[in-house]
């Protein structure tokens, strides 16, 4: 029996990297671990782009010290592993202390296919533009090392109409929040950072299809802004669904964030023909899409962009916390005095990973019901 579009997702979301690359055997992938890893240039180079989560948060591999957070061990354990060695590259973006020691330590794993890119701290800053292009520009020629491909213009306007297509679809799924299970909407947008984004953005399209005339049969849901790091699986969606909430405002790493486009038009915002326009394309949109707590352009903006998404029916707001991670634990602060001082409720979770259980859970419950 052939699985319907959304089916096709959901079982694709649930894979590790491992059993993607054994999927789709004749591509070569390319693992990158942060959204400000610049994918297009990836399939640019001839690689598919693969986004890397944990299998094992509970590893602890003896190059990374135990307070480092689990994402990082568990990515580092895999890598370690033979599911992962037939990556034709691995990419990381400093973005924080741990990644910076994790590409350090990835050079021994992946020898000769570590690629490291700084994006700047201070995306405001005089310079960050120039700085970004250069950065780009040299992490394009060792992606052309890795790769041996050297594109030609029509392939380079291909990729770039791809991912504009990819994201303007993903912001589709994203307006039908409210009337869709949380963890069906993290599943699909999961899936378009495993999956050929080839195939994935034909699949995307004829899910939401479908999904246009999806109607809950529950509409007394809570309302929720989620916040946070990256989300490996569907375990705390699942559960603020069964606890009476629906996530309607996905401000985590793996969520809406992921896809966002530029917040204003730039220079060659699609159809780049020229490779030297599809870097001004990525400097464009990493330097003006929603802000994840490791960069900065001013400092009351993160709380000031959440308050204005939370407009869209938010009764209450969860921030995740992965357990050791330094940026969002200090951004949660601000995040959650701003929120709470519009009048939504928030609550700041720590978790070790992605599943939610025991404590969790009823820290999770209690919240809940205080908003019903």
């Amino acid at each position: 029996m052939t699985l319907s579009a959304i089916d096709q997702l959901v079982e694709i979301a649930s894979l590790a990297g491992r059993e993607i690359i054994e999927r789709y055997p004749e591509r070569q992938f390319f693992g990158f671990t942060c959204s400000y890893w610049p994918e297009e240039l990836v399939l640019t180079a001839g690689m598919e782009p693969l986004r890397l989560f944990p299998t094992n948060t509970r590893a602890m591999p003896p190059e990374l010290p135990s307070f480092s957070c689990s994402l990082a061990r568990g990515i580092l354990a895999d890598l370690k592993g033979t599911g992962l060695k037939q990556l034709a590259g691995l990419g990381l973006a400093q973005t924080c202390d741990t990644m910076q020691c994790l590409g350090s330590i990835c050079h021994g794993v992946l020898p000769g296919k570590v690629l490291e890119l700084v994006p700047p701290v201070l995306l405001a800053a005089p310079g960050a533009q120039e700085y970004y292009h250069e950065e780009l520009k040299e992490l394009w020629q060792k992606l052309l090392g890795l790769s041996g491909e050297a594109p030609k213009d029509d392939k380079i306007a291909a990729v770039s109409d791809l991912f504009q297509r990819m994201r303007q679809l993903a912001l589709k799924l994203d307006e039908l929040r409210p009337k869709l299970p949380s963890q069906l909407v993290a599943s699909i947008l999961r899936a378009g950072q495993l999956m050929p984004r080839e195939e994935y953005v034909p699949l995307l399209e004829e899910a939401l299809t479908s999904l246009a005339d999806y109607e809950d049969e529950k509409n007394d849901k809570i309302g929720i802004l989620l916040s946070g790091p990256v989300l490996e699986s569907d375990s705390l969606y699942l559960m603020i669904e069964e606890l009476g909430g629906r996530v309607l405002v996905d401000d985590t790493c793996t969520g809406t964030r992921h896809f966002a486009q530029p917040l204003s038009v730039g220079p060659e915002t699609g159809g780049s023909t020229s490779i030297e326009g599809l870097l001004e394309q990525v400097v464009h949109r990493h330097l003006t899409m929603p802000l994840c707590p490791c960069r900065h352009r001013q400092l009351e903006e993160r709380s000031q962009y959440l308050q204005g998404a939370s407009q869209a029916g938010v009764t209450g707001a969860i921030l995740v916390v992965r357990k050791y991670c330094e940026p969002h634990a200090f951004d949660a602060v601000p995040v959650a005095k701003a929120l709470n001082g519009q009048g939504i409720k928030t609550l700041v979770l720590e978790l070790e990973g992605a599943e939610v259980v025991g404590q969790e859970r009823t820290r999770l419950q209690a919240f809940l019901e205080s908003l019903g």
